[in-house]
């Protein structure tokens, strides 16, 4: 079994605010050592019967890691503590693991949104089983000066359907952290190591820059690109704690930013800090930060002028 990325936690308990950094609970270690191998905690989410019960989410070990990448549509399982008072120190009674609820896979933080996309996206995950469904923005990676070959499937052998056309290099994309402008596009799924696009257009495009002569057209239907040749800026979506997470869900724990990735107010600075994308699940993104930290960031970007955030 492969072992999970040390985790760096901030407890959260729902009536305090989402930004808080207090540390785990006295009793939180020996809950969690009753959390079966091939698991992992996440964040406290709720609190009732005057904090003598609490549920802490539970998902699946690895899952930040692109040959075994979380499920944004299944929430994990969750560890049910009950508590009782000794003295100044809750000591636990009893704590059981069990499959959250229907209504806990749609926990975002931003309940309107954010769920309607899980909502909308699930049905479409059971309509095309093998291609887990996805809704962020990317662009094309590649320097090549021939454009980015598109594939009618995920696999190198599969047949060509299109390019996408190269980078136009008169404009810098300071922002994004690139030289030129790209191709760019909905990520609309993903299998192995594989994202589908569509709706490509044209390097500066979306910002009115004009193509040089003769510059190769862009395919705008339907393919796949290879993870490796595809980029992104990480998006504001309003994430409750925004940082990198272990799993593609809020309450999932969160990695505390490096040096080099961390904004003044010890979150991830989402400015350009976005290295690598590997996967995505629903509106989420698995990627590798400035400060070689990977997780799952919800929402990424294409706009590559000015600042996704």
């Amino acid at each position: 079994m492969r072992t999970a990325t040390p985790l760096l936690l901030a407890f959260v308990v729902p009536a305090l605010p989402a930004a808080a950094e207090a540390g785990p609970p006295g009793w939180f270690a020996e809950a969690a050592a009753s959390i079966p191998d091939g698991w992992v905690p996440g964040r406290i989410y709720r609190v009732v019967d005057d904090g003598r019960k609490v549920f802490i989410a539970v998902f699946p070990a690895g899952a930040d890691h692109p040959a075994t990448p979380g499920n944004a549509f299944d929430a994990g399982q969750v560890l049910e503590v009950t508590l009782k008072r000794e003295g100044e120190a809750d000591v636990i009674v009893s704590a059981s693991l069990h499959a959250r609820s229907p209504e806990d896979r749609l926990r975002t933080g931003n309940e309107d949104h954010h769920a309607g996309i899980l909502q909308r996206l699930y049905a479409r995950a059971e309509a095309e089983p093998g291609v887990v469904p996805c809704q962020i923005r990317g662009w094309a990676a590649s320097d090549a000066g021939t454009g980015t070959p598109v594939r009618g499937a995920p696999d190198d052998g599969a047949g060509i359907v299109g390019r996408l056309g190269p980078p136009v290099w008169q404009g810098l994309s300071e922002a994004a952290g690139i030289e030129g402008l790209r191709a760019e596009f909905d990520i609309t799924g993903y299998v192995d190591g594989w994202f589908r696009i569509e709706n490509a257009t044209p390097p500066g495009a979306a910002y009115g820059e004009p193509l040089p002569p003769n510059h190769p057209p862009t395919y705008g239907g339907v393919g796949w690109l290879r993870a490796t040749e595809v980029h992104a800026g990480y998006a504001n979506t309003q994430m409750p704690v925004p940082r990198l997470l272990q799993y593609p869900h809020v309450d999932a724990a969160d990695y505390q930013p490096a040096e080099g990735a961390r904004g003044h107010d010890g979150h991830l600075d989402g400015d350009g800090t976005l290295m690598r994308l590997h996967a995505c699940s629903a509106n989420w993104a698995l990627t590798t930060a400035r400060d070689f930290q990977r997780g799952w960031w919800r929402g990424t970007c294409s706009n590559q002028v000015t600042l996704c955030n």
